[in-house]
């Protein structure tokens, strides 16, 4: 599984692609809590206090929002992308 993570969104201010194996199926919050176990405040700039995604932040599985289906319970499996994005506004 390929998680990517633009520069804005990492707390050292560099983009990143992490790898990460999963074995089966898991939930993104999963996927999520091995990003974080495996770089260490690499979800502060993405999730809230409570564990939620800021509202800023959009996430897709293989280009799926996943605000419009299960969001942190969205199932993800070994072939998938996770792309991780800050939200654009402009006028």
């Amino acid at each position: 599984m390929i998680i990517r993570i633009p520069a804005t969104l990492t707390q050292d201010g560099k983009p990143g692609m992490i790898d990460l194996t999963v074995a089966g199926s898991a939930s993104l919050q999963a996927v999520l809590d091995q990003v974080e176990a495996r770089v260490p405040g690499a979800t502060r700039k993405i999730l809230d206090g409570q564990g939620r995604p800021h509202r800023y932040v959009n996430m897709y599985v293989n280009g799926d929002d996943v605000r419009f289906g299960s969001g942190l319970n969205t199932t993800v499996s070994e072939n998938d992308e996770v792309l991780i994005l800050p939200a654009i506004s402009g006028g």
